[in-house]
């Protein structure tokens, strides 16, 4: 059955990509990895309000918002990039 939004593209529909979602990053120094333990938490260079990029096959996709749904985290597509 063809796919109105997507006509004759069909063959294309079981190919996988990398989707990744970039929540942000930190640098520590070797010995403050190493003294890590279970129940640390690690800040990140972001804030809880700010949109997070979305990558698709390492290239920019979207910009999102994460959300929880279902009791898992999740994002929202706020933008395509463009």
């Amino acid at each position: 059955m063809e796919n109105p939004q997507n006509p004759g593209l069909e063959f294309l529909q079981d190919i996988n990509l990398k989707l990744s979602i970039n929540v942000g990053s930190t640098e520590k120094l070797l010995v403050e990895i190493l003294a890590l333990k279970e129940g640390d938490v690690i800040e990140l260079d972001k804030s809880v309000e700010e949109y997070v990029t979305v990558t698709l096959n390492d290239a920019p996709f979207a910009i999102g918002e994460i959300v929880i749904a279902n009791e898992k985290y999740g994002v929202r597509i706020v933008d395509l990039a463009g």
